[in-house]
């Protein structure tokens, strides 16, 4: 006589409460590997954007920009400097930076539907870095965010011939 083998319930019961706890424990994991991959993106366009400006400082430099309000030709562009760099202004200045030409302004509350978004020619951003002199600041900010949440990289040119400033704000991402 064969006798068939299985489960009981008891055993089945253990089964899922282990994987209920694997699940529990593997979950959060998961959900920061995307806030460390949204934080990684706004890494790589600050290294970009640091980059980009010191490029166009150099190209400054050689064209004798490098005082005052200045403008020079980029990849077909026409970028607006103070002190050798681009302004915080989006249409005129940073964009250029990072290669972002053909994205428009974004207004505070609209939410980016492109890779990437930006504003600038304000006085503050979000989280509240400010300076005093209107224009000098603006940010990009990714996908599915809007210059009101507190997730980008900001740009500031000081206007007095320091590199601009170029930091990351991640509170939001």
């Amino acid at each position: 006589m064969s006798r068939k083998q299985g489960f009981t319930l008891i055993e089945l019961i253990i089964v899922i409460v282990i994987l209920g706890i694997l699940a529990a424990t593997a979950a959060p994991r998961f959900v920061d590997i995307s806030a460390d991959a949204r934080i990684a993106s706004l890494e790589g366009m600050q290294s970009a954007m640091q980059g980009g400006a010191q490029l166009i400082y150099g190209k400054a430099l050689i064209e004798g920009a490098t005082n005052g309000s200045d403008t020079i030709e980029h990849g077909g562009a026409t970028i607006e400097l103070h002190s050798g760099y681009p302004i915080g202004n989006w249409q005129r200045g940073f964009r250029y930076v990072v290669t972002q030409d053909l994205q428009s302004f974004s207004s505070a509350t609209a939410v980016c539907q492109a890779e990437w978004c930006g504003r600038g020619n304000q006085t503050s951003i979000p989280n509240g870095i400010s300076t005093t002199a209107p224009g000098r600041i603006g940010k990009i900010f990714p996908k599915g965010y809007s210059w009101n949440d507190r997730c980008g990289v900001y740009y500031m040119n000081h206007e007095d011939g320091r590199e601009p400033e170029i930091g990351l704000v991640t509170e939001d991402c």
